[in-house]
């Protein structure tokens, strides 16, 4: 009985182990197919009966052939006798350099199951970064004597897995010129056997920075985020929910944004800078229906900018009716261009592929139009001291036939492209930014707006509605029209 027990146990072990393994060979002969700028450069995997090790090395960025090829500057050629000289635009082949990839390597302890580091599991993982003696010097600057990074992941019988995340808190001081107080993250993520479907939770407690010389302060409270979503179409048309929160942020600048040394700052440059935004929530979601891509998103919150508070601020945002296949071969084929992503040996390499891309997918990029899709700022609420003001913009294309997709990209969009934004302010509004801009002489005196809103509502550019001043823009069928009215008949 005890032998068919050991012998039960030693072949759930096995398959445990090769059940794992097919994981790992799987996601990391996926990786680089989505995206040119992720690449496993190296892979090991030793396994043992009742356990293995795997250390894999990720390049990101740019291809180190891209990143380290040599500048080349080649010297004009010289006109013939009676020729002029060519002119020297684009003579930039510095060729400025992609940034080199980072190289980060990690090492996965594996547990196999069914009973796995004490647990009933297909495996256990416990991961973290594999450091050279000078990156672990440079990380201990950081972090101590902490790891930077770990995880421990459970794999279940079936395939999908639990990871709990950490990233070590850091801290960092240079005398006499600031002073960085990181105070770490955690992380929850499940994710489905068939890796199409994923929830996680997210808490960073908080970040202290100070530039001292600048005299720039920054203090980020709590941050929490959870989101439960499905990447069956792709991570770029990922859909469910999705919410944060982050309980403050405050940025104080007591030299003004340019800092104390740049003595070319436009006037008002220098000016003390402080603003705290509070109670911020983010909520966003995403469907797919009949192969249409929608998502709207909405950031909540109130603050303080200088000594004016802000009761409240509301964004909301939206995309719709977006072909979901269509965007997901543009968006594969993007990411899978390194030379398109900037990892071109010239600018000019860059800008090539970048146009030859554009060329290539211009068909695929017009035929989404025949949906009209669409996509906006619907609405951006600000409220101080009992004032209201509203802004909110759409863009996209409506009634595209396939008879215009024969025409010129611009010429569809003069055609077919619609684009409508309406304002309403408070003059109160207006007065105290004329009265702001007037110090440093970039706008007319605050007695003069009421005189210039009268004239602007003359012309037709504005109405007057109470204490708001009203305003609308819309292009369509190839006109623009302000306020319901043609732009050609304003003024008259």
């Amino acid at each position: 009985m005890a032998a068919a027990i050991v012998v039960a146990y030693g072949g759930s072990t096995w398959w445990t182990g090769s059940k794992v393994r097919s994981i790992y060979e799987t996601a990391l002969d996926e990786m680089p197919k989505q995206t040119a700028l992720v690449r496993v450069t190296e892979r090991k995997y030793e396994r043992s009966f009742f356990g293995a090790v795997s250390t894999v090395t990720l390049e990101i960025g740019c291809a180190a052939d891209a990143a380290t090829a040599p500048a080349v500057a080649q010297a004009p050629a010289k006109p013939a006798e009676g020729e002029e000289p060519e002119e020297e635009e684009d003579r930039d082949e510095t060729e400025a350099k992609p940034s080199k990839p980072l190289r980060i390597t990690i090492r996965d302890t594996i547990r196999h199951g069914p009973i796995a580091g004490g647990t009933l599991a297909a495996a256990t993982i416990d991961s973290e970064l594999v450091l050279d003696i000078k990156a672990q010097a440079e990380a201990e600057k950081l972090f101590g004597k902490a790891k930077p990074l770990t995880a421990f992941t459970k794999v279940n019988f079936d395939g999908s897995y639990a990871i709990d995340m950490a990233v070590a808190p850091a801290k960092f001081t240079e005398e006499g010129k600031g002073q960085l107080a990181w105070q770490g993250a955690q992380a929850h993520i499940e994710v489905n056997a068939g890796r199409t479907k994923a929830r996680y939770d997210m808490t960073m407690p908080g970040l202290d920075f100070n530039d001292a010389a600048k005299g720039v302060q920054m203090k980020m409270g709590k941050l929490t985020a959870k989101a439960d979503m499905d990447n069956s179409a792709g991570w770029f048309l990922a859909t469910g929910k999705t919410e944060g929160r982050l309980e403050a942020f405050e940025l104080s600048a007591t030299k003004g944004l340019a800092g104390g040394t740049d003595a070319d700052a436009p006037a008002g440059a220098h000016k003390p800078v402080k603003v705290l935004l509070q109670n911020i929530d983010l909520t966003g979601e995403a469907s797919i229906k009949d192969g249409l891509y929608a998502s709207d998103a909405t950031l909540k919150g109130q603050g303080k900018i200088g000594e004016t508070s802000i009761d409240k601020f509301e964004m909301a945002s939206g995309a719709r009716r977006i072909h979901a296949a269509g965007y997901k071969k543009l968006a594969d084929a993007y990411l899978q261009s390194s030379a398109a992503a900037g990892c071109g040996k010239s600018s000019k390499a860059t800008q090539a592929a970048m146009k030859a891309l554009a060329d290539q997918l211009a068909p695929d990029l017009k035929a989404m139009a025949k949906y009209s899709p669409e996509f906006g700022l619907d609405k951006m609420v600000v409220e101080i001291g009992g004032k209201r003001g509203e802004v909110s913009y759409t863009a996209g294309m409506v009634g595209v036939t396939d008879e215009d997709l024969q025409a010129p990209g611009m010429a569809l969009l003069m055609k077919r492209g619609v684009l409508k934004a309406n304002a309403r302010l408070p003059v109160q509004w207006l007065e105290q930014i004329a009265a702001t801009g007037a110090e440093s002489g970039q706008t007319p005196p605050p007695e003069m707006v009421a005189g210039l809103v009268e004239q602007g509502e003359e012309k037709g550019f504005v109405k007057r509605d109470g204490e708001h001043v009203t305003g609308q823009i819309e292009f369509s069928e190839g006109s623009l029209k302000v306020n319901g009215k043609p732009l050609t008949e304003l003024g008259k």
